[in-house]
């Protein structure tokens, strides 16, 4: 019981930081060496002058002199998260690649009228499911939450011998009631990463009625790891940047960006405290970061 009390007050301290610290830094191992030749003149465009330079900094030390990064006249333009990109898009310049958008406003930007591609905001379900299957592998009922225009449209077929059942909550207010209905029904929770749905008030609600309920959760993101969910991919400056220049190595070498999608890099998060909660720790991190490494 005293140790029911103790990690209850934990994520209690926790959640309250969700908010505080807002979305997680987004950011793996360089993505390769663009083709030979000119340095690819490339513009950040950031919500604030410091995430811009931090993004940057993060590109130079994986690209090298195969970059060069300008505020003026660049082959290429990218964008560092939904209004950024949409900002690039109005100034009608050279090629842009959206990064860290959420899904919904990418579909909505990326048309075949515009120059332009997108990064997904979060992290594929395969990859948190496979992340959830290796850390719990005794779960048999995995359920998920999502909003109506979640990252995750589909939901794969089931492995043999778990269920998968995907929940919408067609609004941020009906997200209590679901829980409660359908938590007791499930071994464990996979969320993806929606900052609409799971705010930093959405994880004290989630994160303490799924540990009351005994319910560990998975994901969407390390803010909610540190909050109180058990492990997830992530997405780092360093991953985010991966991404992109594998998107601008593309680019140089079709003539046009790859369709919008997900980062392909990612990193681990894992809460030991949590993980100890539920007789998890210590977790073996080797296998999980394989996991993330085999993510296309």
């Amino acid at each position: 019981m005293r140790r029911a009390w103790g990690i209850g007050l934990l994520l209690l301290g926790m959640v309250a930081g969700v908010a505080a610290h807002g979305a997680p830094v987004l950011a793996a191992d360089p993505a390769g060496s663009v083709e030979q030749g000119a340095p690819v003149r490339l513009a950040v465009r950031a919500p604030s002058p410091d995430a811009g330079t931090e993004f940057a900094g993060v590109l130079r030390a994986l690209g090298g002199d195969t970059l060069s990064l300008v505020d003026d006249d660049p082959d290429l333009v990218l964008a560092l998260g939904e209004q950024a990109f949409r900002d690039a898009l109005a100034a009608d310049g050279p090629p842009v690649l959206g990064l860290a958008v959420p899904r919904r406003a990418a579909d909505q930007l990326v048309t075949d009228a515009c120059r332009c591609s997108a990064i997904w905001q979060g992290v594929p379900l395969d990859t948190q499911l496979a992340l959830l299957r290796a850390l719990l592998p005794e779960a048999r009922r995995i359920g998920i939450l999502r909003a109506p225009d979640s990252v995750w449209r589909a939901v794969p077929p089931a492995p043999p011998g778990l269920t998968l059942e995907a929940v919408t909550v067609p609004e941020p207010g009906r997200l209590g009631a679901l829980l409660r209905r359908h938590l007791p029904e499930w071994d464990a929770l996979l969320l993806p990463e929606d900052g609409a749905l799971f705010d930093g008030g959405a994880a004290r609600l989630v994160l303490l009625t799924s540990y009351r309920q005994r319910v560990p959760v998975v994901g969407p993101d390390g803010a909610y790891v540190r909050a109180g969910s058990v492990a997830s991919a992530r997405v780092l400056l360093k991953d985010l940047a991966a991404a992109a220049l594998d998107a601008v190595h593309a680019q140089r070498r079709l003539g046009h960006w790859p369709a919008p999608g997900f980062a392909g890099h990612y990193s681990l998060a894992v809460n030991e405290h949590v993980a100890g909660a539920y007789d998890l720790s210590p977790v073996d991190r080797a296998p999980l970061e394989r996991i993330l490494e085999a993510t296309p």
